[in-house]
């Protein structure tokens, strides 16, 4: 072979395809289904809502006066039952397409005292057609402190 002529021989290239081939395999079967992310986004929301909601609530000295609803398809977070707004958007938030709500608590509405303490209350969000079979269920402690199981 010619000094001049430099490059990878066909087992070399052939051993990295197999290699790439292995990893992508690995990585793309850890980040689930697809049909997953409408309901993780929903779960997002509304934890982001719950938090944001306790968060206001302990800065302001009326602090009672924080609600945060949720609906089958939407969350809101309202102060004096008027939407707040975070950044350039009012609530309430619109889950994603195929994505509904329940609560345990009865009427869906949780109000943040001037500790940041609610109701405990767990929320659950169904996914349906593309979503179908999907689910995921987020706990808000008394505490006010939210997770998703």
């Amino acid at each position: 072979m010619n000094a001049k002529e430099r490059g990878f021989s066909l087992i070399e290239l052939i051993t990295v395809m197999i290699l790439l081939g292995i990893l992508s395999i690995t990585l793309f079967s850890r980040l689930g289904p697809v049909n997953t992310a409408a309901v993780q986004s929903g779960r997002d929301d509304i934890i982001a809502a719950l938090f944001f909601a306790q968060q206001t609530a302990m800065m302001r000295s009326n602090g009672g006066n924080i609600r945060l609803v949720i609906t089958s398809n939407s969350v809101s977070v309202t102060e004096n039952n008027n939407p707040i707004a975070v950044t350039s958007t009012y609530y309430p938030l619109v889950l994603p397409q195929g994505v509904t709500a329940t609560t345990t608590d009865v009427d869906g509405v949780f109000i943040f005292d001037k500790l940041g303490r609610t109701t405990a209350a767990s929320i659950t969000l169904i996914g349906s057609g593309n979503t179908a079979g999907t689910s995921a269920v987020i706990q808000v402690e008394a505490s006010g402190y939210a997770y998703a199981n």
